[in-house]
């Protein structure tokens, strides 16, 4: 670069010196090199400016990291439930993956509220993380909180799965079928670890919300051995094709959008074309895209600062993740079910 600029200096002041008497030919090459030279003075003074932003977008990432740590050292301290299973599950983000110490924070966290499910399923997540961990006691343990959830037997068909063992196997696909819903409990577990979060460290409730939410979506459910349960090969049998539309059936009552979609998706496979069951699956499925496509389309105002902070709101008092965003979208005034009118491109839709 320095060189660069070297050259096109000498060749501005030949063209300076040569002024006098040179073509107009010569003049042009002149101003082309004085321009070229400031260009390449505004572009190194820009890389200036952008190592300076990067300085500084580094030293604003270190000091996040720096008070995510001290957060989550403080909410160990503490002896609430809440507090214990926000320090958990804070872990995992500041150390990169569970270690012992999230697992022992979990564990005091249940017992402090041993009749909290939904601190048990968190529990059971992070001992799914954990290389070495026994999920099945936590598995029975959810189960017997919460009888009519099928979250622990979709965390007993993966494992039947990876031993390859038929009976467990099928038993997780029966008890699979015979529940009522797929419950993640997610609102309710980011509302109360928001509160033994916030203002704790320079982190407001929606800064801390966003720091949980975040961790915590990264303890989906495996969704893959429920696919393979109710593969095509095995719905040819009726006794699965029933339990497989029950296990759909389950999952459209999920509190979360992900494990809805999934609903639908594997729900159209599993009914005839144009039959009633698949009409309404259809309708279903046709809001969730609706609602995603608005999203995507309109990212600017669904993203802006204040319809985050409107959304933390909502999911204070809403018993699923689809509630908290219909009622985002009527606060944004985007109608939050699909007007006669739009036509749904997804591909396969």
């Amino acid at each position: 670069m320095r060189a660069s600029l070297q050259r096109l200096g000498c060749a501005v002041a030949v063209g300076l010196l040569l002024s006098g008497c040179a073509t107009h030919s010569k003049r042009g090459q002149a101003e082309q090199a004085a321009a070229a030279h400031r260009q390449q003075t505004e572009e190194a003074a820009q890389i200036n400016l952008d190592s300076a932003a990067d300085r500084a977008a580094k030293r604003r990432l270190a000091d996040h990291d720096a008070r995510l740590r001290r957060l989550q050292a403080e909410l160990a301290a503490r002896t609430d439930a809440d507090s214990l299973a926000a320090s958990a599950l804070l872990q995992r983000e500041v150390s990169g993956a569970v270690g012992p110490s999230a697992l022992d924070l979990a564990s005091r966290a249940v017992a402090a509220a041993p009749g909290r499910a939904d601190l048990a399923l968190l529990h059971l997540q992070l001992c799914e993380s954990a290389p070495g961990c026994d999920a099945a006691p936590l598995e029975r343990h959810l189960a017997q909180l919460d009888p009519d959830n099928g979250m622990p037997w979709i965390y007993a068909l993966a494992h039947a799965a990876q031993a390859n063992a038929n009976a467990p196997w099928r038993a997780a696909r029966a008890h699979l079928a015979a529940s009522q819903r797929i419950t993640s409990y997610w609102t309710a577990t980011v509302t109360h670890l928001t509160a033994a979060a916030a203002g704790r460290q320079g982190f407001d409730a929606v800064a801390a919300m966003i720091e949980l939410t975040g961790a915590e979506n990264t303890l989906t459910a495996p969704l893959q051995p429920v696919a393979r349960a109710c593969s095509l090969e095995d719905v040819q049998q009726s006794e699965v094709l029933g339990q497989c539309r029950a296990i759909a059936a389950a999952f459209l009552k999920a509190d979360t959008v992900l494990f809805e979609a999934y609903g639908s998706t594997l729900a159209l496979r599993l009914w005839p074309p144009g039959s009633a069951q698949s009409q309404a699956i259809v309708r279903q499925r046709r809001a969730l895209r609706y609602r995603s496509e608005q999203m995507l389309r309109l990212h600017e105002k669904f993203n802006s600062p204040a319809a985050t902070r409107a959304l933390a709101g909502f999911v204070q008092h809403a018993a699923s993740e689809q509630m908290a965003l219909k009622a985002l979208f009527a606060d944004l005034g985007v109608p939050p079910e699909p007007p006669a009118s739009w036509v749904d491109d997804t591909p396969g839709g």
